[in-house]
C-alpha cells in the first residue's frame, strides 16, 4: 500500500479509505512497552507511540529505531520531540552507516544494529511487551534476540509487510 501511495497516486486523485484493521494492535497491559523498528517499519510503531503518549501517559515505553543514517531516518524530529516532552518515553536510535554530518549522542545513540546486548542495556526490564516491525532480516534478528532473552511468545508482537511471511520458518 505504501509503495502504491508514493508511486502511483497523484495530486487530485480520489481515494476511498476504510477504518484501520488488523491484529498488530496495542495490548493495553500494565507492563512497560518496548517498540522496536527498522527503517520504514517505524510507521505502525510511531502510531502506537503516539497512542501511548495520548491515552496512556503513565505507561513506560522504550522506543528503539534502526536506520541507515540521518538521511533515511523517517520521523526523526517527531520521535525526538515525543522523547523530550514525555518523561514516560525513552528513545534510542541506531545508525548502521552514519553520514559525516550525523552526530553520535545528538542524532543517534549507537553505530551498528539493535541486538540482544543493546536490548538488555537499554530496556529497563525484560518484563515488558515487545512490538517490532521492519524488514524480514531485521525482524528475524529481533525475534531471535527476544527468544534468547527468554521473552515469552505472548509478549512478542510483530507486523510483517509481506502477506505470507512467518518469522522463524524457512
Amino acid at each position: 500500500m505504501s509503495n502504491y501511495l508514493h508511486k502511483q497516486v497523484q495530486t487530485g486523485d480520489t481515494l476511498k479509505f476504510s477504518a484501520p484493521a488488523g491484529d498488530f494492535v496495542l495490548d493495553h497491559s500494565e507492563l512497560p512497552i518496548v517498540l522496536i523498528s527498522g527503517g520504514i517499519g517505524i510507521t505502525p510503531l510511531l502510531s502506537m507511540l503516539n497512542t501511548i503518549v495520548e491515552k496512556q501517559p503513565t505507561c513506560k515505553v522504550t522506543f528503539l529505531h534502526a536506520s541507515i543514517n540521518g538521511k533515511t531516518h523517517a520521523f526523526k524530529e517527531h520521535v525526538a520531540q515525543l522523547n523530550r516532552n514525555n518523561e514516560n518515553v525513552t528513545s534510542f536510535i541506531c545508525y548502521s552507516s552514519p553520514n559525516e554530518g550525523d552526530r553520535l549522542g545528538t542524532d543517534f545513540d549507537k553505530e551498528g544494529y539493535i541486538d540482544l546486548e543493546l536490548l538488555q542495556s537499554v530496556v529497563p526490564s525484560k518484563e515488558a511487551v515487545f512490538y517490532f516491525c521492519g524488514s524480514i532480516p531485521f525482524m528475524e534478528a529481533i525475534l531471535k534476540a527476544l527468544r534468547r532473552w527468554d521473552i515469552p511468545n505472548e509478549r512478542i508482537h510483530y507486523e510483517v509487510f509481506s502477506p505470507v511471511a512467518i518469522l522463524g520458518e524457512k
